[in-house]
């Protein structure tokens, strides 16, 4: 019982890394119809501005937290402006590549400024831990839990009980006529790359402090994170979460009590099953999108 409590909790605090990632994916997609595969190195590059905010300019843990989720809602930004804004009419492989380009330069730029050493960022509980029937959970994963809770119930009440949650929607179901509506298509996109960058750092603050530090911090829960997007369904936040969730359990569970050798691939033959049984997700909807 005790392993399983632990392996349990883990799985669903990586799931919740997952889950944060892939709303910033789900928020593009609705307002642009496109996916950013800049996302994973916006998490590393969150995590390396807290360690600075941290270290360098000695700001209390929180303080450095907030700085890496108003900078990388600015870098968000910035991205929209010069690697989608251009070519947003262009053709679908354009764009892709050129999020791709962004995360190359992003990469770049952290091993130019920061190096390639590991490094550690402290999080707020330090390694306390709690027993939960047993089991010794670390409290940074009930942190992870929580933070990705309120999260998700913040975004949820964006969507629907206000007036940017009803454009987002309007321009997801059908851009043209969001357009003759008058909503303003190039804000939009600028906000949702803006949140879904601090979303990014936000996934950043919260799972560096339960490893290592390094220029590839981000790249695996951007691809876990993609999957849970297609797993849940890329139309509702609810699907995403649970996507999320299910490959983080699936992760744990598997590489627990099966083989830990093969814990980065159950993720995905989950995956590969349930598109071949339901190509729309879980708890999605057949979804109209340019990627």
């Amino acid at each position: 019982m005790e392993r399983f409590v632990s392996l349990f909790v883990t799985g669903v605090a990586q799931g919740a890394v997952f889950a944060v990632v892939a709303l910033g994916f789900l928020l593009i997609h609705k307002a642009t119809g496109v996916i950013n595969f800049a996302q994973g190195d916006l998490v590393t590059l969150g995590a390396y501005i807290a360690i600075w905010a941290a270290t360098d300019l000695e700001l209390p843990l929180l303080g450095a937290y907030a700085v890496a989720v108003a900078a990388l809602a600015a870098v968000g930004v910035l991205i929209e402006r010069f690697a989608y804004a251009p070519i947003r009419d262009r053709s679908i492989h354009v764009v892709v590549i050129s999020t791709l380009g962004a995360a190359l330069v992003i990469r770049a730029v952290i091993v130019l400024w920061r190096g390639t050493s590991p490094t550690r960022l402290r999080g707020p509980l330090g390694f306390e831990v709690v027993e939960v029937l047993g089991a010794r959970i670390p409290k940074q994963n009930l942190l992870i839990i929580g933070v990705t809770a309120v999260c998700v119930a913040a975004l949820w009440l964006l969507f629907h009980r206000t007036q940017f949650g009803r454009q987002v929607r309007a321009l997801a179901s059908d851009r043209m006529a969001a357009q003759m509506q008058g909503i303003r298509v190039a804000r939009m996109s600028m906000l949702t790359f803006g949140l879904a960058g601090g979303l990014s750092a936000l996934a950043g603050v919260l799972i560096a402090p339960t490893r290592a530090v390094t220029v590839d911090l981000g790249f695996g829960p951007m691809l876990y994170a993609f999957a849970a997007s297609i797993l849940g369904g890329m139309g509702s936040i609810g699907g995403v979460v649970v996507g999320a969730l299910a490959i983080g359990l699936v992760q744990q569970l598997g590489g627990g009590y099966l083989s830990p050798d093969y814990a980065e691939v159950y993720p995905f033959v989950l995956m590969l099953l349930v598109i071949a049984l339901r190509p729309q997700g879980v708890l999605g909807s057949e979804v109209r999108a340019r990627l």
